[in-house]
């Protein structure tokens, strides 16, 4: 009878459910048998899985192993008039900025709080590729997965030095709407925004001061290849900045949990720390560092969370699809509890590319 006490217990998180019942399946199993009437046949069970919990369509975001598969699923996922105005209204506070936030001295009650601590997040990349390669002169930057534009958009405005910012992006939802910012802000002969993927960039070789990825690399269907794309089209001497999700180990936490998240949120290539810095070194990248700012996407999660009770308090105003909001609401109670048990981390990876590397 433990099982049933544990199950009393849980405060309905789905992924707690999840994790007891697969703990326990098989005397539950056996259990029903012993006390099912013979009416029900024992074939009529459901099989509890962490693929059935998850509530995706595997037709889209299960992997796959099928890179073209695989983009059009990240496409589905963001790239829709629907997906951009929910993560509008719930990261962006309104704006284009869709960046999980950096939280030092942000107050987390006052109006635009998430806009705030995103727009930190980006300019605390920002400084630390400053401190990593000259950023004086004409400065070229390339933003990998850059999605709505908004990063470089900011960056470029405050900063006259940047003289070139290219967006790299997949979705041309995406991309038409970060054209017509840059356009709106008189930016477009800085500000140039290209259709493709980072693992496979249409970009020339050593052409940036720094390459520069804030919250998309989670993606890649392979992190080495992006790593090595990066370091390619990076000039000698230049600056590699990224932030992201990450594989976490925390106690307690099954491998088998670890990848269902991975395969119900387009990741193909699920990496710890410690394995995506190996894999930047192994391309080439030196003096690679990660700083942990999980503790940052608990708040990030907390208010995207308060962001959408409060659009389904308010009437949803915007028009965002109910399901939509409904799974967002569960989903982001069980990202808290998820960083709390170390399903994952999030932070920045840093490095330079050797003065004299040859690609």
């Amino acid at each position: 009878f433990l099982c049933i006490q544990e199950l009393l217990c849980v405060q309905c998180y789905r992924h707690n459910i999840e994790m007891i019942l697969q703990k326990y399946v098989s005397t539950i199993i056996i259990l029903l048998l012993l006390h099912t009437p013979s009416f029900i046949h024992a074939s009529s069970l459901p099989k509890m899985t962490a693929t059935n919990a998850a509530q995706v369509d595997p037709a889209i975001y299960a992997k796959s192993g099928d890179i073209s598969k695989h983009l059009e699923g990240v496409k589905k996922q963001y790239d829709t008039q629907n997906k951009i105005e929910f993560y509008k209204q719930v990261m962006g506070d309104g704006t284009a900025n869709i960046h999980f936030g950096k939280w030092d001295n942000v107050d987390l009650d006052q109006e635009g709080a998430y806009g705030k601590a995103s727009e930190q997040m980006t300019d605390y990349m920002f400084e630390l590729v400053s401190g990593l390669c000259d950023c004086e002169g004409d400065f070229k930057y390339v933003d990998l997965g850059s999605g709505t534009g908004a990063a470089a958009l900011r960056l470029v405005k405050m900063h006259p030095h940047i003289k070139h910012a290219t967006c790299l992006n997949l979705c041309d939802e995406q991309n038409a709407l970060a054209t017509k910012e840059a356009a709106e802000a008189g930016l477009e002969s800085r500000i140039e925004v290209v259709t493709g993927t980072y693992e496979d960039a249409p970009l020339e070789d050593n052409k940036y001061d720094a390459c520069f990825s804030q919250d998309a690399f989670v993606h890649a269907f392979e992190k080495k290849q992006a790593f090595k794309e990066a370091f390619r089209v990076t000039k000698p001497g230049g600056a590699f900045v990224w932030c992201d999700l990450m594989c976490g180990s925390g106690e307690g936490v099954s491998d088998e949990e670890l990848q269902t998240f991975a395969a119900t949120n387009m990741v193909n290539d699920w990496l710890s720390p410690e394995e995506n810095v190996a894999a930047c070194q192994a391309v080439g990248w030196e003096d690679v560092k990660f700083v942990d700012l999980t503790a940052d996407i608990r708040i990030s999660f907390q208010l995207m969370l308060k962001k959408v009770e409060k659009i389904l308090a308010d009437g949803n105003p915007a028009g965002i699809d109910e399901k939509l909001l409904a799974s967002y609401k569960t989903n982001l109670g069980n990202r808290i509890t998820q960083v709390d048990r170390g399903v994952f981390k999030w932070g920045v990876v840093h490095a330079k590319k050797p003065t004299a590397a040859a690609n």
